[in-house]
Parts: C-alpha cells; structure tokens; sequence
C-alpha cells in the first residue's frame, strides 16, 4: 500500500525542488537555439508529449482499476489546459494563448503546491499529478522566456470570462456524473488551512472566483504596460 500522501513532507519538497531546478535548466539550455528552429523542431515533440501522457495515466488507471468517471476525465482546469497546450502547440493563436497564459500560470502552479492527492511517492497517482503540472509549467515558461510571447492587453478579463463558461459548462456534467470537477460542488480536500476558511456552498464558489480574477489581474501586471502600450494609437505627429 501506498504511504499517505503529506502536504510539504520529504517527498513533496523533494518533488517541487526538482521541477524548479529542472525548469530552470532546461529553460537556460533551450535559449541558446534559435527560437523559430525550436518551434519547427521541438514543439511537436513537446505536444506529443503532452498528449501522451494525458492518456498514458488514464490508461494506467483503467488497468489498475482506479478509474473514476467523476474525477479523472480531462475536465478540470488544469486537465482542459493540457489540452489546450497540446492544441497551441501545434496550432499557436495569441486567443488561445492569452487562456492558457492565466490557466496555466495559476491553475498548474497550485496544484503542485496543494496537491489534491492521498498517496504519496510511488504511486501512481502522485506522478500523474506532478508529471503534467510540471510539464504544463516548464512550456509555460518556456513560451515566454524563449519564445518571447506575452498576453494581450486585459487577456486576464478573457480568460476569466472562458472559465465562468467552462464552469458554467461543467455544471450539468458535474451533476449527472456525478463528480467534482472544477471543484464546483465542494473544495479541494486538501490539508491546507485557507481551503477548510472556505464559506459553505455555494458561497464559496463566489470566493474562488474573486480569488482567481484577482490572480488572473494580478499575473497580467508583468506585461501590462507594454502590452497597453503596443497596441495604443499613434500620436498626432
């Protein structure tokens, strides 16, 4: 059997140690190459990757008889963002990355943080979980980095208003399943304090929502000035 999974224990240190000094070699190696020889060459690999392993672990589930329709399909955030990477990668629109840009940067960097698991390291789902985040995070920053793409002016709004529709999507499926995807029936259970602060529902449905525009507002700052500013009207000269 599986060891409990512990919230900041030695193996969930040890794994976030290893996705940050990994993500960070990685992303300094890849700068020395030309960014559109990288594109051509690497991003295919990259989505195949990515598409991968997004049935690799669901398949692994199957086989062990772990599979639960009602939280395993591809449908929470960070689950549609793999897709959707997969898909950008392949076919790269700025409307598409200005979503991921938000989902990834909030959504998979949680997850790794305040992991919704109970088995610890070997299990398999401790790397089903960690393996996607940390794939998810590294394209991510690597997009941005050395691929140099930055969100749209007020993307953070869009992508706010995509995931009011998912959600809004979800809901009927959330409820003939049933499941919990989104988290739209109940929080995480996690071990992690401000989760258990969260009102009863659905007012903490509410509470999430600011939470995430406020993150989503708060991520657009780094390129907010320049993204204003490359798309303001030119001056009476």
């Amino acid at each position: 059997m599986p060891r409990e999974f512990r919230l900041f224990g030695f193996s969930h240190l040890v794994t976030l140690a290893v996705i940050i000094i990994g993500t960070v070699f990685a992303i300094h190696y890849l700068q020395r190459y030309d960014r559109e020889r990288l594109q051509k060459r690497l991003h295919p690999w990259l989505a195949l990757l990515m598409a991968t392993q997004i049935f690799l672990y669901r398949g692994i589930f199957l086989i062990e008889g772990d599979f639960h329709l009602d939280y395993d399909l591809p449908l929470h955030l960070c689950g549609l963002s793999e897709v959707l990477l997969t898909i950008y990668l392949l076919r790269a629109s700025q409307k598409l990355f200005d979503v991921l840009y938000y989902f990834v940067l909030t959504g998979a960097a949680l997850g790794p943080i305040i992991p919704d698991i109970t088995q610890d390291f070997p299990a398999t789902r401790f790397f089903a979980l960690f393996v996607p985040h940390a794939l998810m995070i590294f394209i991510l920053l690597y997009l941005i980095v050395v691929q140099k793409k930055r969100p749209s002016p007020h993307s953070y709004m869009h992508a706010f208003k995509v995931l009011c529709l998912w959600a809004l999507i979800l809901a009927p499926i959330n409820y003939y399943l049933p499941g919990n995807y989104l988290y739209l029936r109940q929080p995480p259970q996690v071990n992690f304090k401000p989760v258990e602060w969260l009102p009863p529902w659905p007012w903490y449905l509410l509470v999430l929502a600011v939470f995430f525009l406020g993150l989503y507002r708060l991520a657009y700052q780094p390129f907010a000035t320049k993204a204003e500013i490359s798309v303001a009207p030119e001056t009476n000269k």
